[in-house]
């Protein structure tokens, strides 16, 4: 029995030098939820020494925690990187639809949305217009991505991006 879910209207298929993807089969509505991850909770100590594909195909869920996909392949292990993503973070495991997307499109999320740490550091292959070309865990400081997911960084990284902001208003370090 799997432990995650991927929505009915999307499918495994190749997505090129990317390996495989999730392509929808039938249009799918904005703020439609089509993944929840789940796997086994880890701390970073542990994390650390796991084969680079158990930690690539992982989700940080807090600063020490992170999400582990399980051994073998599931659908929702292979949503790929895009820097033009149709899909952002609910809370820390759902992928929901940020806009429409139609039959045929590759279902895709920016890492940044989930990821803080450099596990999962690699050269992008997305191809979209702006590619950022190195995805690292520090891209969620980037004031333009901050601004474009607004509402769709995972619950941990909007914790971060809350906490690095009060740091540089000096009005919040006076408490008014």
């Amino acid at each position: 029995m799997p432990i995650s879910f991927i929505t009915s209207s999307a499918k495994v298929n190749s997505a090129g030098r990317k390996g495989r993807g999730i392509f929808a089969t039938s249009v799918i509505p904005a703020g439609t939820t089509v993944a929840a991850f789940g796997g086994s909770i880890t701390h970073r100590d542990e994390f650390s020494i796991l084969p680079e594909y158990r930690r690539t195909h992982s989700l940080q869920i807090d600063e020490d925690l992170f999400l582990l996909c399980p051994d073998e392949d599931e659908p929702a292990d292979l949503f790929n990187h895009s820097c033009a993503p149709n899909c952002g973070i609910g809370g820390n495991i759902l992928l929901v639809a940020m806009s429409e997307i139609q039959v045929g499109e590759e279902l895709n999320f920016d890492y940044a949305m989930s990821d803080a740490d450099d596990y999962d550091e690699f050269i992008c292959e997305c191809g979209e217009i702006g590619c950022r070309g190195l995805i690292t865990g520090a891209d969620w400081r980037r004031p333009e991505l901050q601004s474009a997911y607004e509402g769709w960084f995972s619950n941990y990284i909007s914790a971060k991006i809350r906490q690095d902001s009060s740091a540089l208003d000096p009005v919040s370090e006076q408490g008014l």
